[in-house]
């Protein structure tokens, strides 16, 4: 009589386990990736490794980049110690390109951007698994 009673109780908790999910945690499809890319890289941050060159040269390990994405559409980046003359820069709405490889997502990314008269650079680059990496070259 007791293990019948045991086993009806122990039934009964079982029942909640039954109805749990291992579904999608993420039901808006993309907040979690968004948290994952927004940040700021540094050289020295291995949650947020940046890697960037300028004209082939790496930058210094003081220069960072805020990266920020909305949607997974467009990005904006601050750029800090990146150029002389210049301790912070904003390059805004820049188009984000999704590309999968197997399970692999990362985000590409290419423009132009005039500060003033002296500086002028194109950018390339892309973000995957908290590393952002970065091309520039000074025209």
């Amino acid at each position: 009589m007791r293990l019948k009673l045991v086993l009806a109780l122990l039934a009964l908790g079982m029942i909640p386990v039954t109805f749990t999910s291992c579904g999608d945690d993420t039901p808006d499809k993309g907040f979690e990736l968004i948290s994952y890319l927004d940040g700021n890289y540094t050289p020295t941050d291995d949650a947020h490794y940046l890697s960037a060159t300028i004209n082939g040269e790496k930058v210094s390990e003081k220069a960072s980049v805020i990266f920020h994405t909305k949607n997974m559409q467009t990005g904006n980046m601050v750029l800090k110690n990146f150029f002389e003359r210049y301790a912070s820069l904003e390059i805004e709405e820049f188009t984000l390109i999704q590309e999968t490889e197997g399970e692999s997502v990362r985000f590409t990314f290419t423009g132009t951007q005039r500060v003033d008269e002296t500086l002028q650079f194109s950018y390339s680059g892309y973000v995957v698994y908290g590393k952002l990496y970065i091309e520039f070259n000074i025209q």
